[in-house]
């Protein structure tokens, strides 16, 4: 029976911050309050912030690798990598692949669940390969495609038990089928790199997608189509308290002013923070890099703190990891601590139903925590593995 006390924490809840202490028995969180236990180790926090593990719901990578390299090496690389910045449960992101490199990672992943940093893994995060052209972004439009019923029949056949979301193009012929087959598995649906109208993102929503992937990044606002004005998916992620949205917290793909609206709008109860981290996140003094598996057709820079294709046309997902997230949520954004934390635990933990195990400092969930000093660099973690 492993016991800790942590005393003298600043404990960040969904609700407050409040100095107290926490009983930590088997991974598992016993009991919070003023207590003092005799015989129980005790960990002085000195007053330092305390909040629940980050959860990260979209990383293709980190530490030099991407979850499509294909190894469990790779997994556990990119897994180490986030930990030791503050994230205890990340859901590995495939970028647009072909059917066999997602039929392999599956595999992989079965694999690196079994091993030693599986606990640590949520569900496979499907980032296309059903998306818009006009909206790829820094995602190959040589991969992407339409979900026609015999691949997504094959890919929801193969990998049910592992994929947790699917991020699609809802306007795409075929992508009712995809969302009947996938809901049907209990699969989160997420609107990703779409041209979709408002009210196509409507339809979207009736249809099941319930999420909307990193808003401002690859969505649609306000144009005119055939001389007529139409909203976009920006306005139906506000009009309809229904959607859930995922802000980039890199402090790069979205401005200040426009987190701050967003979270005026929907609250920190409606919006994730994520990273959208690709291999590069976690290192120092890279300039190159790649986005996806190892090839010319996938180089991307890292310039300006940022990863960008070579000709700077798009941004090619983010360098940031969690403990990153949550410095610039606070000290650069001014979003309140509380709400900055929510966004990066609690609100993801909901979205991927394991708010019944992590996501807050709570007796019976499991004892993910992170320690913060004063800047927002990392003191400590301790997870329920420890």
């Amino acid at each position: 029976m492993k016991r800790v006390l942590i005393k003298n924490g600043s404990v960040v809840f969904p609700d407050r911050v409040e100095k107290t202490n926490i009983l930590i028995e088997d991974g598992k969180i016993l009991k919070v309050g003023e207590i003092s236990p005799e015989g129980v180790p005790v960990k002085d926090a000195e007053n330092k912030i305390v909040t629940p593990g980050l959860i990260e719901l979209h990383a293709h990578g980190g530490g030099g690798n991407d979850f499509c390299d294909l190894s469990a090496d790779a997994f556990e690389n990119i897994v180490k990598t986030h930990l030791y910045h503050g994230v205890t449960l990340i859901c590995p992101t495939l970028a647009s692949c072909s059917l066999s490199m997602m039929l392999e990672t599956f595999d992989v992943y079965r694999a690196a669940k079994a091993g030693k940093y599986g606990a640590f893994m949520h569900k496979i995060h499907l980032e296309g390969p059903y998306l818009s052209l006009a909206q790829s972004g820094a995602q190959r439009k040589d991969i992407i495609r339409i979900p026609t019923k015999n691949e997504v029949d094959t890919v929801i056949g193969s990998g049910a038990d592992v994929i947790g979301r699917i991020g699609a193009a809802p306007e795409l012929e075929g992508a009712e089928y995809l969302a009947r087959s996938a809901r049907g598995k209990g699969i989160m649906l997420s609107i990703a790199h779409s041209s979709a109208t408002a009210e196509q993102a409507k339809k979207a929503l009736d249809m099941g997608f319930t999420h909307i992937t990193h808003l401002y990044s690859g969505t649609t606002t306000v144009k005119k189509i055939n001389d007529r004005v139409c909203a976009g998916i920006l306005e139906a992620a506000y009009l309809y308290d229904e959607f859930d949205i995922e802000l980039i917290g890199d402090g790069r793909h979205v401005a200040k002013e426009t987190m701050r609206m967003a979270l005026k709008i929907k609250s920190p109860d409606k919006i994730n923070l994520t990273s959208d981290a690709m291999r590069a996140a976690g290192q120092t003094g890279v300039t190159t890099s790649y986005l996806g598996h190892i090839c010319p057709e996938n180089a991307v820079i890292i310039d300006d703190g940022v990863a960008k294709l070579p000709d700077k046309s798009s941004y090619a997902g983010s360098i940031a990891t969690g403990d990153k997230m949550l410095k610039n949520a606070v000290l650069n954004y001014g979003i309140p601590l509380i709400d900055a934390v929510k966004m990066l635990t609690l609100t993801p933990a909901r979205l991927i139903g394991v708010e019944n195990k992590k996501g807050a400092i709570k007796e019976g969930l499991d004892a993910d925590l992170v320690i913060w000093n004063e800047d927002f660099s990392i003191s400590e973690i301790l997870t329920a593995n420890d």
